[in-house]
């Protein structure tokens, strides 16, 4: 026959509670925590370590402006060693003021010998002529940029080559200038240049 349920605790059931010494007030201060007191032959509790505490770091402010650095001797021997390459160093060269103020001297090629000079204005008759002897000259010679003023000193040293057989008082006067006498003075010196020409070949014939 089965056990009928009853309702409640069992009979074996026991509540033992100690009694309370004291409450005490929620406003008064805590007192210590009590203590357990030590058995016979229980080890010892490890003790706590102390906690580390870490100190903040504390940064040397920089030295101001115009203090004297300390001197070590890694920065004596730096400064010795300067001191002796500047004394194996040549002095630099002492310029003079004049030397200074003196502009630099610009290379240029020496001047050509030009000597005197002539200017010769030619009529467009005379230029023509010279132009077409100058073409006859450059394409029938191996020299061909004979220039204007070869010409000019090779009939030049004709007319002086001549000059003993020239009789320059039978050379018309010019007259003023566009008259018709004027325009033939040149005609006139060159027939006495011509017969003097003639003179000096017939002579060495």
């Amino acid at each position: 026959m089965a056990n009928k349920y009853r309702p409640g605790l069992s009979d074996t059931f026991t509540l033992d509670v100690a009694p309370i010494t004291d409450l005490g007030d929620y406003l008064a201060e805590v007192g210590p925590s009590p203590v357990a007191p030590k058995r016979v032959g229980e080890p010892a509790a490890p003790s706590r370590a102390a906690p580390v505490i870490l100190k903040p770091k504390v940064f040397s402010e920089p030295p101001p402006i115009g203090s004297v650095p300390a001197f070590t001797p890694s920065t004596i021997s730096a400064n010795a060693d300067a001191h002796k390459v500047g004394e194996l160093l040549p002095p630099p060269p002492v310029v003079s003021q004049a030397a200074a103020e003196q502009p630099p001297l610009v290379e240029s090629r020496p001047p050509r010998h030009t000597g005197p000079r002539r200017e010769i204005n030619m009529s467009p008759e005379a230029l023509r002529m010279s132009e077409e002897l100058l073409d006859l000259i450059r394409s029938g010679s191996g020299q061909r940029d004979t220039k204007a003023n070869e010409l000019i000193h090779a009939l030049l040293l004709l007319a002086h080559e001549v000059r003993g057989e020239l009789d320059p008082h039978s050379l018309p006067k010019r007259g003023r200038w566009g008259t018709p006498t004027a325009r033939a003075y040149p005609l006139e010196i060159k027939n006495a240049l011509l017969q003097a020409l003639r003179k000096k070949l017939g002579r060495g014939a």
